[in-house]
């Protein structure tokens, strides 16, 4: 019978990593990580966390966080851009309880047959969601409405404004020593156990040095500016 799916994959020359995600009907969150150029590794699969007839949005949601985090840690070359394809393989059904020692075993041909079957060439998160959607029966989300001009923003940024709307947030890799998060109510910048939340223009200020920094990095070529 098989089954549709919306999936990616991301890698990261800088890292030499790979990530790969895969959506399922069911709601169920299918993923893998690897050396690039070599077999990825498959994950405990990520399904939904109680019983739930809708379980689809609530997980597509999860895979924009997903996407986004992954962006954010340098994963921006699209080896399979995000796509909506119908598999052959059929997924293995869910107990009703799926979580706990019901939860769902890691299910690598799952992958490998997604890997196979996504059409080459470009494609959006939101575009082969709204496909995925139809393609199972559910009605399309709303498109977020960005401002004029936005559309050469780059994809990272559209994604990250995405992650806000929908209220999540967004935060450095997790490590010793300072840090950041930005949420709807503000940028958060933190060092161990203080903590100091930035208003907008305080916030702005900052945007506008790290900006300056970039471009002079990227003008001078100069690590750090030495």
């Amino acid at each position: 019978m098989g089954t549709m799916v919306v999936g990616f994959r991301l890698g990261s020359d800088a890292k030499g990593r790979q990530a790969t995600l895969v959506l399922t009907q069911a709601g169920v969150l299918h993923q893998s990580t690897g050396v690039l150029g070599m077999a990825p590794r498959p994950a405990k699969p990520h399904a939904p966390i109680s019983p739930d007839p809708h379980p689809v949005p609530r997980q597509a949601a999860e895979l924009r966080k997903v996407y986004a985090a992954l962006v954010g840690r340098g994963f921006t070359r699209e080896l399979i851009a995000p796509a909506c394809v119908r598999l052959e393989t059929d997924e293995h059904p869910l107990h009703d309880k799926p979580y706990g020692p019901h939860a769902p075993l890691p299910h690598p041909e799952l992958i490998e047959a997604f890997t196979g079957a996504a059409p080459a060439g470009p494609g959006s998160l939101e575009d082969a969601l709204a496909a995925f959607y139809t393609a199972i029966g559910l009605t399309p989300r709303p498109r977020t409405a960005f401002p004029p001009g936005t559309g050469r923003v780059p994809a990272s940024v559209r994604e990250a404004l995405r992650t806000l709307t929908e209220g999540g947030a967004l935060s450095s890799a997790p490590r010793r020593g300072p840090g950041w998060a930005v949420t709807t109510r503000g940028l958060r910048l933190h060092s161990g156990t203080t903590s100091r939340t930035l208003d907008p223009r305080e916030a702005a200020d900052l945007q506008a040095a790290l900006t300056a920094w970039l471009h002079h990095q990227q003008r001078t070529g100069r690590p750090g500016g030495r």
